[in-house]
Formats: C-alpha cells, structure tokens, sequence
C-alpha cells in the first residue's frame, strides 16, 4: 500500500517525525487515560505544571482544555480548507507547542513538543517544497 503523501511504502511514514509524533501522542494519551481512570489520579495535569489544591488543578486542567480545543479547531478547519492532514497536523501541534509555552511555565514537557512540532513542522515543509520541486 503506498501513501499518497509520500508515493513511498507506508512504513516508511511511521519513520520520520510524523511516527515519532504518533508514537509519543499515542504514549502519553494512553498513559494519561490509564492514570486517571484506572489509579485515580487526579494530578494528571502535573506535566504542565504544579499546583497544591484542587482549585490550582482545575485552573491549570482549563488552560490544558484550552491548548487542546484550539488545537483540534485549528486541525479541522485546516483539514476542512483542503489542507494535507499531515500538514495540518504539523501546523496545529506547533500551535499547541507554543500555547504551551506561552500559558505555563517551561518545563521539559513543555520544551520537548516544541522540538517534536518544529521537527515535525520543518519536515512538512522541506516535503511540500521537494513535491514542488519534482523531487
């Protein structure tokens, strides 16, 4: 089966920033949903920042709905206008990334999706410029 993106075998997509960003979203996620379902944690929100009450955590928890509502509008809408999905997914994760920094304080978290985004962005961007190109 070939991508249409890449005109290459599909394995090949899940080796590049694009599967490192599937394999780390899919990670966290997971990890997210097993923590605070399975365990009761109710800190889950601690890897954007710290807080010491219940009201602290639900201050940080509407920021991080924040962050990801304006991330998945912006996905749809760019999916919604004839943009790649995975273009559109590099664009609206490197907008996420930089809420991110922008609402919390820096933490490794926070530092690490702005590489994976920008990684992920510049690829798409040296994709879309080589199809352009011929090549």
């Amino acid at each position: 089966m070939m991508s249409s993106h890449t005109q290459q075998p599909l394995y090949r997509d899940f080796l590049s920033l694009y599967g490192l960003f599937l394999l780390c979203y899919t990670v966290i996620h997971l990890k997210f949903e097993w923590n605070f379902w399975m365990l009761d944690d109710f800190a889950i929100f601690a890897k954007y920042a710290q807080g010491d009450d219940p009201l602290t955590h639900l201050a940080i928890a509407k920021k991080v709905y924040f962050t990801k509502a304006t991330w998945m509008i912006l996905l749809v809408w760019l999916c919604a206008l004839r943009v790649p999905f995975r273009r559109a997914l590099a664009a609206s994760f490197l907008v996420y990334a930089v809420e991110l920094l922008l609402l919390f304080p820096f933490n490794i978290y926070n530092g690490l999706n702005l590489l994976l985004a920008g990684g992920f962005a510049l690829q798409e961007v040296l994709m879309y410029r080589d199809a352009r190109r011929g090549g």
